[in-house]
């Protein structure tokens, strides 16, 4: 509908000062619903990495069985391990008490339209401890529930490695929560996501741990993010962190057994929120987030995603050499090996490494073959494995 602004200037501007009035009590009431969402002007902390917007993505309907078959390639260890897997919780308490490092790696289900597929013998000799996929938003309305791609993916992996499906609350029923819960998957990383509808059944995160928990007693591993970035370019930094760890305290006491922290490039950041974590009597295992883009496209198409970006500094480094693809992959390697020593030479009891490999496996193989010359990433005598 057009507007004769001209003849009706008086009533286009009462409109207008009508329509923003509405505007702004609703951006008001969103943000009393939520105090959650305080820490995020700066940093959209669910899509970095374990919810995303379902971009470049398609729907793959029916049984994908025998598409998986051809797509992920097993080392014979895992072959000849084929069964039921450990508890993720069980196997991270055990490397953290013998202060061993490990590693797990992050995926989604898709790529560019086409199933993420992965050849684990590329990771040899030392394997990952565990692999989760990311919840994306367009999964709520999938029915029924199993035939989420990556619910299918998980359950296809989980008789090899440790898997550990996304879960996110946004827009679901508690008989969606209690359908996917019914599932039985052995693990779960618990989100809130980065959206929300008036019409979801939880508005927390802690409220789907606590679901989780009771619906599953001890037969569930439930992991949740931490946030290092929360508080970053705030003038209320104490403020916000010490929400940021009511709200971490929360969700351990519902139930939480494993937090991951999302993706953070500066290590004295990622450092001082972990130590803020210890300091405030949290106990529960850790696995920070790294990132390793392989080209400065990788590095933008990331921070599109995730609103994370280089601190100042780093920027100006980064500058000095991205016109050479080949520098700018090796400036990300030895930035992500500089914040893994950092973790440890802390001493802070994490010793877990969650890759974000955005479906590109080139940096973090070349990271890992760093820390395997480093002496950091070794394999575990057999008698130290125990019942494992």
């Amino acid at each position: 509908m057009c507007v004769n602004v001209t003849r009706n200037q008086t009533a286009a501007a009462l409109l207008l000062r009508n329509v923003t009035t509405l505007a702004q009590n609703r951006v008001a009431q969103l943000i009393g619903r939520n105090q959650l969402l305080a820490c995020s002007a700066r940093v959209n902390i669910e899509l970095a990495m374990h919810t995303l917007e379902p971009n470049g993505t398609r729907s793959f309907a029916g049984d994908l069985s025998k598409r998986l078959l051809d797509c992920f390639q097993f080392t014979p260890e895992q072959l000849a391990g084929r069964g039921e897997q450990p508890y993720i919780s069980d196997l991270v308490s055990d490397k953290v008490a013998r202060g061993e490092f490990f590693y797990g790696i992050e995926i989604t289900a898709q790529s560019g339209g086409k199933l993420t597929c992965v050849d684990f013998n590329r990771f040899q000799p030392i394997l990952p401890t565990l692999i989760s996929i990311v919840w994306l938003c367009h999964y709520w309305d999938v029915t029924p529930m199993e035939r989420v791609d990556s619910l299918q993916m998980i359950r296809h992996l989980e008789q090899y490695i440790p898997a550990m499906p996304h879960f996110s609350i946004y827009m679901m029923t508690k008989e969606r929560i209690d359908e996917f819960l019914a599932l039985n998957f052995k693990n779960l990383l618990a989100v809130r996501g980065n959206r929300w509808d008036d019409n979801q059944f939880y508005t927390y995160g802690y409220q789907l741990v606590e679901h989780a928990r009771r619906a599953r007693k001890s037969n569930l591993t439930i992991a949740i993010p931490g946030y290092p970035l929360c508080h970053v370019g705030s003038d209320r930094r104490s403020s916000d962190m010490l929400k940021n760890l009511e709200h971490l305290k929360q969700k351990i006491d519902n139930g939480a057994d494993l937090i991951i922290t999302q993706m953070c490039y500066s290590a004295e950041l990622l450092v001082e929120y972990l130590r803020c974590v210890r300091n405030a009597g949290i106990v529960t295992p850790i696995m920070v987030g790294v990132v390793v883009p392989e080209s400065l496209k990788s590095y933008k198409t990331i921070q599109a995603i995730t609103s994370i970006e280089l601190p100042a500094e780093k920027r100006a480094e980064l500058r000095k050499v991205e016109s050479d693809n080949a520098k700018v992959r090796e400036y990300f390697v030895q930035l992500a090996l500089g914040l893994i020593q950092k973790v440890l030479d802390a001493k802070l009891d994490v010793y877990g490494v969650q890759f974000y490999t955005m479906n590109r496996f080139g940096g973090v193989h070349e990271v890992l073959n760093r820390l395997q010359q480093m002496g950091i990433l070794k394999e575990t005598p057999q008698e130290a494995c125990g019942d494992s």
